[in-house]
């Protein structure tokens, strides 16, 4: 009898660990779907590595390129539940702002750039050669392309924008501050159609855009005035020092 009692023990014991270990697996795919629903980046995440993964396909990488792309994927996905989860717990212990509270976010944020960076080099690295993109050819590409030139210029002025704000501490590096950021893409922009344009009704087309866009952020009470004149003139002055320089070599 006592024999019967231990057998029925031990079935009950692996029925509860094997539902156990079914409802963890229904737990975290429902954390997954969770995260992907109500999080923006898991969003953008998920449809990149859908991307990649349909790329993949068709692109004929072998075993080993198969490993490294799929190890970058699972570190940022990683990354990203671990920042969703972080986040979740500081706002469940406390909706004020506190110092330690931004610090354990922004830690958690960086994370999640660090292996989105990574995954984007490894992932240049397994498909660069199969859209047939050459590194020797991009200066060449970049001399002969306006518009290859002005994106860069763009990219350029909007990273010294956010290295100015966060070295000033002043503003949000994609709000307020000095220097203001719409200001000096719309300065940028401005020098680079005055640049390539010889149509006065252009040039001063584009300067009156460029008030309109330094009277918003002021109006909006976003900016001061000195920080949109003060952006206007770095991005403007950026834009022609580097449109300078590529038309001498």
């Amino acid at each position: 009898m006592k024999k019967n009692k231990d057998i029925e023990t031990n079935t009950n014991t692996n029925i509860d660990k094997k539902y156990n270990l079914i409802d963890s697996l229904n737990y975290a795919i429902e954390g997954i779907f969770e995260a992907i629903r109500t999080e923006k980046n898991m969003k953008f995440h998920c449809f990149i590595t859908v991307v990649a993964i349909i790329f993949s396909l068709f692109s004929g990488i072998n075993k080993y390129e198969i490993l490294f792309l799929s190890v970058s994927i699972a570190m940022v996905w990683m990354a990203e539940l671990f920042n969703s989860s972080i986040e979740t717990v500081v706002d469940l212990v406390t909706k004020e702002y506190h110092p330690l509270a931004k610090k354990a976010k922004d830690i958690a944020a960086g994370a999640t750039l660090v292996t989105s960076i990574n995954a984007v080099v490894v992932g240049y690295f397994i498909f660069e050669r199969r859209i047939e993109f050459h590194l020797k050819n991009n200066f060449a590409i970049l001399k002969n392309s306006f518009q290859n030139k002005l994106l860069l210029i763009l990219v350029l002025v909007a990273v010294i924008v956010i290295i100015i704000k966060k070295f000033s501490n002043h503003g949000t590096p994609l709000k307020g501050g000095l220097p203001s950021g719409h200001s000096a893409l719309g300065g940028a922009s401005f020098i680079a159609i005055a640049f390539i344009t010889k149509d006065t009704k252009i040039f001063y087309l584009s300067f009156i855009l460029l008030i309109l866009i330094l009277q918003s952020r002021v109006e909006g009470k976003i900016h001061t005035i000195k920080e949109v004149i003060l952006g206007a003139m770095l991005g403007g002055g950026i834009a022609y020092l580097c449109l300078v320089i590529t038309k001498l070599l």
